[in-house]
């Protein structure tokens, strides 16, 4: 006889069932599935049983119009309650764009300066270093600052504040506005920014600029509200099969970086609202001045997300791919994986929020946006790795750090090696700025290079930059 714990195992393989419900809005799923529905709901219960996540939820929006929304899956393993279309789930780093447009907004009605330090703005910050930076800088991750994601931390909404008036200069771990490095502190601190200049708190700003004029009606940063509506619980492998994190992740102070929930189709409508320059339904749901700050590349994003002249936004990571403008964005968080990706000259978008491991993601996004509007991305040849010369090598060798992570490039029996921490990997150059790295087990990893003055400068590892020493 299964236990419950082997029993919830068994059905998160097997009950992958598409549940799509009619929703409260004006963007309402069509009550005919498009022609495409099940070839995707056939991806989607696919990706589920092989990555193991226990369910998801996926927007898809077509010509401006959301086209299709379901749910797959379940969304608590323990009372096998089934993922509909509009349960919540935290969407993590998909937060970003919220937080920028709040800030954009801001800035539209003059009420912030972007360009400014922010220790003019924050007086407490005024004479540190911290202070000098710009909110630009900050929601650019072009401040300087190393990266450190607290999942648990301060409850309260008054933690935002007390934990960034606590910020020391020991975050730099290389100068202002020198390059692009993934940073959540800097996100974090710059929603509190917006909180000052606002002379409001965080989430009210957010809900009363962005999420309620996007006609977002159940969305929120607030755990205690949330579970007041269909919730999917976020979940990680463990003993016997997929449980429930316990206790729910929360750190308010870092809200702005990485903590709202969503549902898909609400997602989806920010989406229709952004690429028609700020309207929805008719009306304006944010200025157009708003989402040109918000859709525009300001700082270069080496390798981001696979992007042609990958640049980043406030929170979007903008390029192309091909002919089509991509501007898109993922999201992790102790059992919830997202990613949002717009094609905003098609006027098409697809949403994929689950409730566990996200190495379904991808398949998902790609089937929908193919499907849908026969986007496919370009083909792209295999990397070829050649032997770095004796010039190439002694420009790379060095030790990169951030914080206290770093990474060595080493040169043994004429040959590049990267060594992170007792790891030493075989290592090729690909082009002039990219290194792939092998390491003893697993897929091979890609390093990208920033030159200055002939010696490489900087390494970027998963969009986070090290700093030669």
């Amino acid at each position: 006889m299964l236990t419950s714990r082997s029993r919830s195992r068994v059905l998160v393989a097997t009950a992958l069932l598409a549940t799509t419900v009619r929703l409260g809005h004006a963007q309402s799923t069509p009550s005919t599935p498009p022609s495409w529905a099940a070839r995707l709901d056939s991806v989607a219960r696919a990706a589920l049983a092989t990555s193991k996540a226990p369910g998801a939820t996926v927007a898809v929006v077509v010509d401006g119009k959301l086209a299709y929304a379901q749910g797959y899956g379940l969304a608590n393993v323990e009372t096998q309650q089934r993922m509909t279309a509009d349960m919540l789930l935290r969407v993590g780093s998909v937060t970003k764009m919220f937080t920028g447009t709040m800030l954009a907004t801001l800035a539209e009605q003059q009420r912030i300066d972007m360009s400014v330090p922010i220790g003019d703005i924050v007086p407490s910050l005024k004479g540190k270093k911290v202070g000098a930076v710009t909110t630009q800088q900050l929601m650019t991750h072009s401040a300087g600052w190393l990266d450190n994601a607290v999942a648990y931390g301060r409850m309260g909404e008054g933690a935002l504040g007390e934990v960034m008036r606590e910020v020391g200069d020991t975050l730099f771990y290389t100068e202002p506005g020198h390059t692009f490095s993934y940073s959540n502190p800097s996100i974090s601190m710059a929603g509190y920014v917006g909180e000052v200049a606002g002379k409001q708190r965080f989430a009210a700003l957010v809900e009363s600029l962005v999420l309620r004029p996007a006609g977002m009606k159940l969305s929120t940063f607030k755990p205690l509200e949330a579970l007041t509506y269909p919730i999917a619980m976020g979940h990680q492998a463990g003993t016997g099969g997929m449980q429930i994190v316990r206790p729910m992740t929360e750190n308010t102070a870092q809200w702005a970086a990485g903590f709202l929930f969503a549902t898909a189709p609400e997602l989806a409508r920010y989406t229709i609202a952004l690429m028609n320059g700020g309207t929805i339904d008719g009306a304006e749901a944010f200025s157009a001045g708003a989402v040109r700050r918000v859709t525009t590349g300001y700082v270069a994003h080496p390798g981001g997300s696979g992007l042609d002249s990958a640049m980043y936004g406030y929170g979007l990571v903008v390029g192309r791919s091909g002919k089509d403008r991509v501007w898109t964005h993922g999201g992790a968080i102790n059992g919830y994986n997202a990613s949002l990706t717009m094609l905003p000259d098609r006027k098409a978008a697809v949403i994929v929020l689950v409730n566990g491991p996200g190495s379904g993601i991808d398949a998902i996004e790609s089937a929908a946006l193919q499907l849908a509007v026969g986007y496919s991305q370009p083909k792209v040849a295999a990397p070829v790795a050649r032997d770095a010369n004796a010039a190439e090598r002694a420009a790379l060798v060095g030790r990169y750090a951030q914080g206290r992570n770093v990474l060595e490039v080493l040169e043994q029996d004429g040959a590049l090696k990267v060594k992170q921490g007792l790891s030493v990997m075989s290592a090729k150059l690909v082009g002039a700025n990219e290194l792939l790295v092998t390491p003893p087990q697993g897929a091979a990893l890609h390093l990208y290079v920033r030159s200055e003055n002939g010696k490489a400068a900087y390494l970027y590892a998963g969009s986070r930059a090290f700093a030669r020493q």
